[in-house]
């Protein structure tokens, strides 16, 4: 993971404290208006950040640095997900952020398929080709 163990502690302990304000702030009638939001956002966020490796994918040829068991247990999840989401609770806020991590899992299998972990020829020759 980029960052240290203390930067990732610190932005989870902002986003705790951040969210407990906002579920007692006085001002705020329904502090789930706030809340769901921000957590349909943070999964977004989530789902996509494999996709920050795909300019190094592309210029290397190599999918290694996707990870993919991530990315399969995020393409079986989200497809339960949108379908209860769809068809079972009809909730916009399930549905739409699982849709999203479906195709962005999709995407990244297909990284992984059209370029796999940089094993073969392809990712040999590329990594030839790279000044030492």
């Amino acid at each position: 993971l980029p960052g240290s163990v203390r930067l990732h502690t610190t932005s989870v302990l902002t986003v705790i404290v951040a969210t407990l304000l906002a579920a007692v702030a006085p001002f705020l009638t329904n502090p789930a208006s706030l809340i769901g939001p921000c957590g349909v956002l943070m999964t977004i966020g989530m789902f996509a950040s494999p996709l920050s490796a795909l300019k190094t994918v592309v210029q290397t040829q190599s999918a290694a640095s996707i990870p993919l068991p991530f990315t399969l247990a995020s393409l079986c999840n989200c497809f339960f997900w949108s379908v209860a989401g769809l068809y079972r609770m009809k909730d916009a806020n399930i549905y739409v952020p699982n849709l999203l991590g479906l195709s962005f899992s999709l995407a990244q299998v297909a990284l992984k398929l059209v370029y796999g972990d940089g094993a073969g020829t392809k990712g040999h020759a590329v990594a030839a080709d790279l000044p030492i």
